[in-house]
């Protein structure tokens, strides 16, 4: 029982109630009202990818930014004639980018090393700034080939 990570069981356990909230409360929905009737499904996808990668600016665990994109992507697919599954894959893949921050992943955090005194860290924030300018828009671009080209020739399709 000690070696059971309690913490991380709890998070995940909050991260599926805030999920299911936003969807059986209605606020998935809500925040779709807001849409324009004719928004292409090219662009919610690209919206999709670049929100869901922005999105470890704001939500450090991988696991919490799907919680919460997921059920909102899932009400907003269909109206842009979006397939919902796609949509939720396509979200939940971007979201897996954290490279800016120390605080955006743990492994980052791990192996930054410690600020202690007579220590000095692997790399600073700067460094994973400038990582990230570089990588972002590899990542943005790789995940938009994948979403349009190759996710639909391997039996996901994009569109309704």
């Amino acid at each position: 029982m000690k070696k059971v990570p309690w913490s991380l069981l709890l998070f995940m356990t909050a991260t599926i109630a805030i999920s299911q909230a936003l969807t059986d409360s209605g606020a998935a929905a809500l925040l779709t009202g807001w849409l324009p009737a004719d928004l292409p499904g090219w662009v919610f996808v690209l919206a999709v990818i670049a929100l869901s990668t922005a999105a470890h600016l704001v939500i450090q665990s991988r696991s919490a930014r799907s919680a919460v994109l997921v059920p909102i992507v899932i009400a907003i697919a269909p109206t842009v004639g979006v397939s919902a599954v796609a949509a939720a894959f396509i979200s939940t893949a971007a979201a897996g980018f954290c490279h800016t921050l120390p605080a955006s992943a743990k492994p980052l955090a791990i192996f930054r090393g410690s600020d202690a005194p007579g220590e000095t860290p692997h790399y600073d924030t700067a460094d994973l700034l400038r990582m990230s300018a570089l990588l972002a828009p590899m990542h943005l671009a790789v995940t938009a080939v994948f979403a349009f080209l190759i996710w639909p020739l391997l039996g996901l399709p994009l569109y309704l």
